[in-house]
């Protein structure tokens, strides 16, 4: 539950949370409930989202012809976005910092603004796959339980 919680809520990361419940009820009833192949896809799946929690700003900037300072932009405006705004901060500052880094590195505002949008719309679409993810981890999740 925490996980799921942790998926909307800043500072708490949600599908490892999602994973980890998972692997301590496989480990602790030693692979009785869970099977080592259904971790196995969890911890794809896992591994999946931190790199999309990590990428989808930096991807809509890249996407968008965004240069190396609006990238890095991205990539500053999610740590110091979720450290000092919680969740608003993690959606909102990395589309914040590609627009001053692009124009600190001589862009038009309008390019700035275009690099800023795509950033801000990856973020959100992150986000939702984040959510897609748990919900698949947790039917994953019950199925195996079923099933064993």
């Amino acid at each position: 539950m925490a996980g799921f919680v942790g998926t909307i809520l800043p500072m708490l990361p949600g599908v490892p949370l999602v994973f980890l419940g998972v692997a301590v009820l496989a480990f602790f009833t030693k692979f009785a409930v869970i099977s080592p192949w259904t971790l196995a896809v969890l911890l794809v799946l896992t591994l999946i989202s931190l790199a999309i929690d990590y990428l989808s700003g930096i991807i809509g900037a890249k996407f968008s012809g965004a240069s190396l300072w609006g990238m890095a932009g991205a990539l500053a405006g999610a740590l110091v976005g979720l450290v000092y705004f919680g969740i608003l901060g993690l959606i909102f500052a990395p589309a914040v910092f590609v627009l001053v880094f692009e124009i600190l590195a001589k862009k038009s505002v309008k390019k700035s603004a275009k690099s800023a949008s795509y950033t801000l719309f990856s973020t959100i679409a992150g986000m939702v796959i984040n959510g897609i993810i748990a919900v698949a981890m947790l039917v994953i999740f019950i199925v195996a339980l079923i099933v064993k």
